[in-house]
């Protein structure tokens, strides 16, 4: 099992990261954009996707230091990642959740979980290479399969390495 880092966010970067959450889904609602992998695309329950994301990004990018480069993708593209050094953060409501990874998922991303409940924890990290084995493939939502890593497979967050280049 690797090692977990507790993260508590400031009033400030709690506000950025609800800032970010509203101006994805309105950017989202404008473009009739569909939610990934069958996920809702308006509403409350996208909204609440969106603020769960944008605040474990918020706490990757604050305990690796590169909030500087935080929400520098304004619009949604397929495969970018959220921070530098192909970072792509993973959020998940409950802190017994998997980590998920996408069918078509960029093979050299290195992915982070965050679980959020009343607390927020890094969990750890893989890349996504690693997770992309037939013993992790699943469909427990029934109609929207992907590869779902379990916490005690996932590397110690603070083995990652962070390339800054952008």
């Amino acid at each position: 099992m690797s090692s977990l880092a507790s993260v508590v966010l400031t009033q400030q970067e709690k506000a950025l990261a609800l800032k970010e959450a509203h101006r994805r889904q309105s950017l989202n609602e404008q473009r009739s954009l569909r939610g990934r992998n069958g996920a809702p695309a308006f509403g409350s329950k996208a909204l609440e996707a969106h603020v769960l994301g944008s605040t474990g990004e918020m706490a990757v990018a604050s305990f690796l230091g590169l909030k500087n480069w935080l929400y520098s993708e304004t619009m949604a593209v397929r495969g970018s990642c959220d921070l530098p050094g192909m970072i792509d953060v993973k959020t998940r409501k409950g802190h017994n959740r998997d980590l998920i990874v996408q069918k078509d998922e960029n093979p050299r991303k290195k992915l982070v979980l965050v679980t959020i409940e009343e607390d927020i924890i890094i969990r750890g990290w893989c890349l996504s290479q690693d997770a992309m084995q037939p013993r992790y493939w699943a469909d427990p939502a029934k109609g929207r399969p992907a590869y779902f890593v379990p916490q005690r497979e996932l590397r110690d967050i603070f083995s990652l390495v962070v390339n800054e280049t952008v």
